[in-house]
Protein backbone atom coordinates (compact mmCIF):
# COMPACT_ATOMS: atom_id res chain seq x y z
CA UNK A 1 0.00 0.00 0.00
CA UNK A 2 1.37 3.48 -0.96
CA UNK A 3 1.80 5.91 1.99
CA UNK A 4 -0.93 7.65 2.52
CA UNK A 5 -0.45 11.34 1.92
CA UNK A 6 -3.81 13.32 1.17
CA UNK A 7 -3.45 16.38 3.40
CA UNK A 8 -6.77 16.10 5.15
CA UNK A 9 -8.10 17.66 9.08
CA UNK A 10 -10.63 15.95 11.89
CA UNK A 11 -11.99 17.22 14.76
CA UNK A 12 -10.22 14.13 16.34
CA UNK A 13 -6.73 16.20 16.32
CA UNK A 14 -4.39 16.21 19.53
CA UNK A 15 -1.74 18.44 20.42
CA UNK A 16 1.11 16.69 21.84
CA UNK A 17 4.73 19.02 22.87
CA UNK A 18 8.35 17.97 22.49
CA UNK A 19 10.44 18.34 25.72
CA UNK A 20 13.66 18.53 23.83
CA UNK A 21 15.85 21.91 24.80
CA UNK A 22 15.40 24.14 22.40
CA UNK A 23 13.37 22.40 20.60
CA UNK A 24 10.25 23.14 22.77
CA UNK A 25 7.14 24.87 20.56
CA UNK A 26 3.79 25.48 21.06
CA UNK A 27 2.04 23.66 17.83
CA UNK A 28 -1.00 25.04 16.28
CA UNK A 29 -4.00 22.60 16.29
CA UNK A 30 -5.02 21.51 12.51
CA UNK A 31 -8.53 20.52 11.62
CA UNK A 32 -9.40 17.12 9.81
CA UNK A 33 -12.96 16.94 8.04
CA UNK A 34 -14.09 13.45 8.40
CA UNK A 35 -16.47 11.79 6.45
CA UNK A 36 -19.38 11.18 7.26
CA UNK A 37 -20.33 9.33 3.97
CA UNK A 38 -23.25 12.00 3.39
CA UNK A 39 -21.76 14.06 0.67
CA UNK A 40 -18.41 14.30 1.62
CA UNK A 41 -15.61 13.08 -0.32
CA UNK A 42 -13.20 10.28 0.87
CA UNK A 43 -12.68 9.29 -2.49
CA UNK A 44 -9.15 10.73 -2.52
CA UNK A 45 -8.11 8.76 0.44
CA UNK A 46 -8.82 5.56 -1.57
CA UNK A 47 -6.37 5.07 -5.41
CA UNK A 48 -4.56 8.23 -4.36
CA UNK A 49 -0.61 7.27 -4.85
CA UNK A 50 1.69 9.31 -3.51
CA UNK A 51 3.99 10.99 -6.07
CA UNK A 52 7.69 9.26 -5.28
CA UNK A 53 9.63 12.40 -6.29
CA UNK A 54 8.09 14.82 -4.26
CA UNK A 55 7.06 15.14 -0.47
CA UNK A 56 3.35 16.40 -0.54
CA UNK A 57 3.27 17.09 3.62
CA UNK A 58 3.48 20.89 4.60
CA UNK A 59 6.34 21.23 6.13
CA UNK A 60 7.62 24.83 8.31
CA UNK A 61 11.07 25.34 8.85
CA UNK A 62 13.08 26.87 10.91
CA UNK A 63 17.23 27.73 12.24
CA UNK A 64 17.27 26.51 15.88
CA UNK A 65 20.80 26.20 18.19
CA UNK A 66 23.31 23.62 17.37
CA UNK A 67 23.16 20.36 20.03
CA UNK A 68 26.17 19.96 22.43
CA UNK A 69 26.75 16.77 19.73
CA UNK A 70 27.07 19.17 16.72
CA UNK A 71 29.33 21.39 18.61
CA UNK A 72 30.96 18.56 19.56
CA UNK A 73 31.43 17.46 15.70
CA UNK A 74 32.97 20.54 15.00
CA UNK A 75 35.39 20.84 17.98
CA UNK A 76 36.94 17.69 16.82
CA UNK A 77 37.50 18.15 13.25
CA UNK A 78 40.35 21.16 13.78
CA UNK A 79 42.38 22.03 16.68
CA UNK A 80 43.38 25.09 15.82
CA UNK A 81 40.36 26.88 14.09
CA UNK A 82 37.37 27.88 16.11
CA UNK A 83 33.51 26.89 15.35
CA UNK A 84 30.68 29.34 14.10
CA UNK A 85 27.58 29.17 14.47
CA UNK A 86 25.58 29.73 11.07
CA UNK A 87 28.69 29.33 9.69
CA UNK A 88 26.27 28.82 6.52
CA UNK A 89 23.24 31.58 6.93
CA UNK A 90 20.26 29.29 7.48
CA UNK A 91 18.41 31.09 4.35
CA UNK A 92 21.60 29.70 2.21
CA UNK A 93 20.50 25.36 3.59
CA UNK A 94 16.54 26.46 3.23
CA UNK A 95 16.98 27.68 -0.09
CA UNK A 96 18.93 24.62 -1.17
CA UNK A 97 16.46 22.26 0.06
CA UNK A 98 14.04 24.48 -2.00
CA UNK A 99 16.05 24.08 -5.12
CA UNK A 100 16.00 20.22 -4.64
CA UNK A 101 12.11 20.79 -5.73
CA UNK A 102 11.94 17.59 -3.08
CA UNK A 103 8.69 19.51 -1.19
CA UNK A 104 5.86 20.92 -2.43
CA UNK A 105 4.99 22.67 0.32
CA UNK A 106 7.96 24.02 2.40
CA UNK A 107 7.16 27.14 4.61
CA UNK A 108 10.36 29.07 5.78
CA UNK A 109 10.08 30.64 9.46
CA UNK A 110 6.28 30.24 9.28
CA UNK A 111 4.00 28.48 12.11
CA UNK A 112 1.06 26.47 11.21
CA UNK A 113 2.50 22.61 10.03
CA UNK A 114 2.50 19.38 10.81
CA UNK A 115 5.90 18.90 10.47
CA UNK A 116 8.51 21.51 11.71
CA UNK A 117 11.85 21.33 10.26
CA UNK A 118 14.66 22.54 12.23
CA UNK A 119 18.03 23.28 11.03
CA UNK A 120 21.19 24.00 12.85
CA UNK A 121 24.86 24.72 11.50
CA UNK A 122 28.27 25.30 12.89
CA UNK A 123 31.68 25.47 11.09
CA UNK A 124 35.12 26.56 10.62
CA UNK A 125 35.75 29.88 8.90
CA UNK A 126 35.85 30.51 5.19
CA UNK A 127 39.76 29.43 5.41
CA UNK A 128 38.15 25.83 5.28
CA UNK A 129 35.01 25.47 3.54
CA UNK A 130 34.84 21.78 3.60
CA UNK A 131 34.85 22.01 7.35
CA UNK A 132 31.07 22.88 7.71
CA UNK A 133 28.06 20.89 10.01
CA UNK A 134 24.57 20.80 9.83
CA UNK A 135 21.72 19.00 12.04
CA UNK A 136 18.60 18.33 10.94
CA UNK A 137 15.80 17.87 12.93
CA UNK A 138 11.98 16.96 11.85
CA UNK A 139 9.24 17.15 14.77
CA UNK A 140 5.55 16.39 14.66
CA UNK A 141 3.24 18.72 16.37
CA UNK A 142 6.36 19.32 18.77
CA UNK A 143 7.73 15.65 19.22
CA UNK A 144 10.88 14.79 17.60
CA UNK A 145 10.61 11.94 15.22
CA UNK A 146 14.19 12.02 13.25
CA UNK A 147 17.53 13.77 14.02
CA UNK A 148 20.51 13.35 11.70
CA UNK A 149 23.78 15.21 11.50
CA UNK A 150 25.98 15.84 8.54
CA UNK A 151 29.25 17.48 7.17
CA UNK A 152 30.87 18.61 4.38
CA UNK A 153 33.58 14.85 2.53
CA UNK A 154 35.48 18.34 0.65
CA UNK A 155 36.29 21.81 -0.33
CA UNK A 156 34.00 23.26 -2.05
CA UNK A 157 34.14 27.24 -3.62
CA UNK A 158 31.22 28.38 -2.20
CA UNK A 159 29.03 28.34 0.29
CA UNK A 160 25.93 27.38 -1.95
CA UNK A 161 28.03 24.77 -3.12
CA UNK A 162 28.17 23.44 0.89
CA UNK A 163 24.61 23.96 1.52
CA UNK A 164 23.27 21.89 -1.70
CA UNK A 165 25.83 18.78 -0.88
CA UNK A 166 24.88 18.66 3.05
CA UNK A 167 21.37 19.39 2.04
CA UNK A 168 21.25 16.18 -0.35
CA UNK A 169 22.92 13.96 2.29
CA UNK A 170 19.94 14.79 4.28
CA UNK A 171 17.34 14.22 1.42
CA UNK A 172 19.07 10.89 0.79
CA UNK A 173 18.37 9.86 3.83
CA UNK A 174 14.75 11.10 4.64
CA UNK A 175 14.60 9.16 1.15
CA UNK A 176 15.72 6.02 2.52
CA UNK A 177 14.10 5.72 5.30
CA UNK A 178 10.73 6.74 4.37
CA UNK A 179 10.39 9.69 6.68
CA UNK A 180 7.86 11.26 5.70
CA UNK A 181 5.61 8.42 5.37
CA UNK A 182 2.51 7.95 7.63
CA UNK A 183 4.23 4.33 8.32
CA UNK A 184 7.18 6.29 9.83
CA UNK A 185 5.44 8.90 11.11
CA UNK A 186 3.05 6.00 13.13
CA UNK A 187 5.96 4.19 14.39
CA UNK A 188 7.97 6.90 15.22
CA UNK A 189 5.26 8.04 17.65
CA UNK A 190 4.50 4.77 19.24
CA UNK A 191 1.18 4.74 17.55
CA UNK A 192 -1.39 1.89 17.02
CA UNK A 193 -0.41 -0.44 14.42
CA UNK A 194 -2.89 -1.00 12.10
CA UNK A 195 -1.41 -2.88 9.49
CA UNK A 196 -0.19 -5.59 11.90
CA UNK A 197 -3.11 -5.42 14.71
CA UNK A 198 -5.89 -4.53 12.73
CA UNK A 199 -8.34 -7.19 11.97
CA UNK A 200 -11.15 -6.58 8.85
CA UNK A 201 -12.94 -9.05 7.13
CA UNK A 202 -12.28 -9.78 3.49
CA UNK A 203 -15.69 -9.52 2.64
CA UNK A 204 -19.34 -8.56 4.54
CA UNK A 205 -22.53 -9.39 2.42
CA UNK A 206 -21.56 -8.83 -1.11
CA UNK A 207 -19.26 -5.69 -0.38
CA UNK A 208 -15.47 -6.76 -0.59
CA UNK A 209 -12.87 -5.01 0.85
CA UNK A 210 -10.95 -2.61 -1.25
CA UNK A 211 -8.01 -1.35 0.87
CA UNK A 212 -6.97 -0.31 4.37
CA UNK A 213 -5.26 3.26 4.56
CA UNK A 214 -3.63 5.11 7.43
CA UNK A 215 -4.42 9.00 8.20
CA UNK A 216 -2.50 11.36 7.38
CA UNK A 217 -2.92 12.09 11.43
CA UNK A 218 -2.66 9.43 13.84
CA UNK A 219 -5.25 10.16 15.98
CA UNK A 220 -7.46 9.56 13.25
CA UNK A 221 -6.58 5.91 13.01
CA UNK A 222 -6.97 4.15 10.02
CA UNK A 223 -10.04 3.64 6.88
CA UNK A 224 -11.35 0.53 5.15
CA UNK A 225 -13.50 0.82 2.60
CA UNK A 226 -15.82 -1.83 1.12
CA UNK A 227 -17.43 -1.95 -2.53
CA UNK A 228 -20.30 -3.92 -4.38
CA UNK A 229 -19.90 -5.24 -7.44
CA UNK A 230 -22.84 -4.07 -9.28
CA UNK A 231 -23.76 -0.88 -7.13
CA UNK A 232 -20.93 1.97 -7.61
CA UNK A 233 -22.17 4.56 -5.07
CA UNK A 234 -22.77 1.60 -2.49
CA UNK A 235 -19.99 2.14 -0.12
CA UNK A 236 -18.96 1.08 3.54
CA UNK A 237 -16.33 2.45 5.39
CA UNK A 238 -14.91 1.20 8.45
CA UNK A 239 -12.96 3.86 10.64
CA UNK A 240 -11.05 2.65 13.96
CA UNK A 241 -9.16 5.68 15.59
CA UNK A 242 -8.12 6.54 19.48
CA UNK A 243 -10.09 7.43 22.30
CA UNK A 244 -8.91 10.88 23.26
CA UNK A 245 -11.39 11.83 25.91
CA UNK A 246 -10.81 9.58 29.33
CA UNK A 247 -11.39 6.07 29.15
CA UNK A 248 -13.85 6.09 32.32
CA UNK A 249 -16.21 8.49 30.57
CA UNK A 250 -19.57 6.59 30.23
CA UNK A 251 -19.77 4.40 26.85
CA UNK A 252 -22.89 6.23 25.71
CA UNK A 253 -21.99 9.55 25.97
CA UNK A 254 -18.51 8.70 24.21
CA UNK A 255 -20.36 7.43 21.43
CA UNK A 256 -23.43 9.80 20.96
CA UNK A 257 -20.71 12.60 20.83
CA UNK A 258 -19.38 11.34 17.72
CA UNK A 259 -22.71 10.87 16.21
CA UNK A 260 -23.69 14.57 17.40
CA UNK A 261 -19.76 15.72 15.47
CA UNK A 262 -20.92 13.57 12.46
CA UNK A 263 -24.11 15.28 12.12
CA UNK A 264 -23.37 18.63 12.48
CA UNK A 265 -20.53 18.18 9.54
CA UNK A 266 -23.34 16.46 7.39
CA UNK A 267 -25.71 19.29 8.40
CA UNK A 268 -22.92 22.43 6.82
CA UNK A 269 -22.30 20.50 3.78
CA UNK A 270 -25.82 20.04 3.31
CA UNK A 271 -26.58 23.38 3.73
CA UNK A 272 -23.31 24.64 1.51
CA UNK A 273 -24.94 22.06 -1.59
CA UNK A 274 -28.40 23.69 -0.38
CA UNK A 275 -30.06 20.10 0.41
CA UNK A 276 -32.36 19.81 3.31
CA UNK A 277 -31.00 17.61 5.66
CA UNK A 278 -33.59 15.00 7.84
CA UNK A 279 -32.96 12.52 10.26
CA UNK A 280 -34.65 9.51 8.78
CA UNK A 281 -33.21 7.26 12.35
CA UNK A 282 -32.15 10.36 15.14
CA UNK A 283 -29.27 8.86 16.84
CA UNK A 284 -29.87 6.18 19.18
CA UNK A 285 -28.39 3.25 21.21
CA UNK A 286 -28.09 0.13 18.61
CA UNK A 287 -27.72 -3.11 19.57
CA UNK A 288 -26.04 -6.54 18.10
CA UNK A 289 -26.17 -8.60 20.14
CA UNK A 290 -25.79 -8.45 24.24
CA UNK A 291 -22.14 -8.47 24.32
CA UNK A 292 -21.56 -5.84 21.49
CA UNK A 293 -23.87 -2.49 21.66
CA UNK A 294 -23.12 1.02 20.13
CA UNK A 295 -25.13 3.90 18.96
CA UNK A 296 -26.62 4.24 15.18
CA UNK A 297 -27.44 7.52 13.14
CA UNK A 298 -29.80 7.60 10.00
CA UNK A 299 -29.41 10.83 7.96
CA UNK A 300 -31.39 11.83 4.68
CA UNK A 301 -30.79 14.71 2.24
CA UNK A 302 -32.80 15.68 -0.57
CA UNK A 303 -33.06 18.50 -3.14
CA UNK A 304 -35.61 19.25 -5.80
CA UNK A 305 -33.71 18.36 -8.87
CA UNK A 306 -32.08 14.57 -7.37
CA UNK A 307 -32.60 11.64 -6.04
CA UNK A 308 -32.44 11.18 -1.82
CA UNK A 309 -28.88 10.49 -0.53
CA UNK A 310 -28.82 8.38 2.51
CA UNK A 311 -26.09 7.90 5.02
CA UNK A 312 -26.00 5.43 8.17
CA UNK A 313 -23.58 5.68 11.12
CA UNK A 314 -22.69 3.54 13.69
CA UNK A 315 -20.23 3.50 16.30
CA UNK A 316 -18.73 1.29 19.15
CA UNK A 317 -16.10 1.39 21.52
CA UNK A 318 -13.47 -1.75 20.89
CA UNK A 319 -10.48 -1.33 23.41
CA UNK A 320 -9.35 1.97 23.58
CA UNK A 321 -11.03 2.62 20.04
CA UNK A 322 -13.15 3.79 18.43
CA UNK A 323 -14.95 1.57 15.22
CA UNK A 324 -17.09 3.82 13.09
CA UNK A 325 -18.97 2.05 10.62
CA UNK A 326 -20.82 4.55 7.98
CA UNK A 327 -22.33 3.93 4.61
CA UNK A 328 -24.10 5.07 1.94
CA UNK A 329 -27.72 3.30 2.19
CA UNK A 330 -30.75 3.61 4.68
CA UNK A 331 -30.22 1.80 8.37
CA UNK A 332 -32.72 -1.01 6.84
CA UNK A 333 -30.30 -1.94 3.95
CA UNK A 334 -27.13 -1.44 6.75
CA UNK A 335 -28.38 -2.77 9.93
CA UNK A 336 -27.30 -6.77 8.42
CA UNK A 337 -24.07 -5.63 7.26
CA UNK A 338 -22.95 -4.13 9.90
CA UNK A 339 -24.51 -6.62 12.19
CA UNK A 340 -22.00 -8.95 10.33
CA UNK A 341 -19.41 -7.13 10.04
CA UNK A 342 -18.81 -5.55 13.74
CA UNK A 343 -18.77 -9.31 15.11
CA UNK A 344 -14.94 -9.96 12.71
CA UNK A 345 -13.30 -6.37 14.06
CA UNK A 346 -10.22 -6.93 15.96
CA UNK A 347 -8.43 -3.95 17.15
CA UNK A 348 -4.91 -2.87 18.64
CA UNK A 349 -4.32 -2.64 21.84
CA UNK A 350 -3.51 0.44 23.44
CA UNK A 351 -0.67 2.66 22.04
CA UNK A 352 2.27 3.78 23.92
CA UNK A 353 1.59 6.93 22.71
CA UNK A 354 -2.24 7.08 23.67
CA UNK A 355 -1.06 5.69 27.24
CA UNK A 356 1.40 7.81 27.94
CA UNK A 357 -0.65 11.28 26.64
CA UNK A 358 -3.58 9.71 29.11
CA UNK A 359 -1.67 9.51 32.13
CA UNK A 360 -0.11 13.27 31.18
CA UNK A 361 -3.63 14.10 31.55
CA UNK A 362 -4.65 12.49 34.74
CA UNK A 363 -1.58 14.54 36.17
CA UNK A 364 -3.00 17.30 35.27
CA UNK A 365 -6.65 16.89 36.12
CA UNK A 366 -5.30 14.92 39.46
Amino acid sequence: MAPYTTDSSSSRDYHVMSAAENRQRVKPRTKHAFNAVLLLSVGTLFGHQANSQQINNSVSVFSTYPSEALESLCSQSTLTASCSEDAIAPTTLINAIQTTRVFSALTPFAEGSDYELLIANVGHSEIDLSSQFVEFTLQWRGIEIDSAMFNTAQRASSKDQLARELVMQWVEHIKVRDIFSTRYLYSALDASNYESSLTVPERVGDFTKLDTQLYADPFSGAITRYTHPSYEDALVDVTVYPILDSLDTEVNLLLNSQLDQDYEKANSVASAQQLTLSLSDPASPYSVNPTIQGWRLGLKAESETADPIYASTYVFRKEDKFVKVATTFPTHFSDPLVNELITHVQVPKESPLMKNIREMLSKQIN
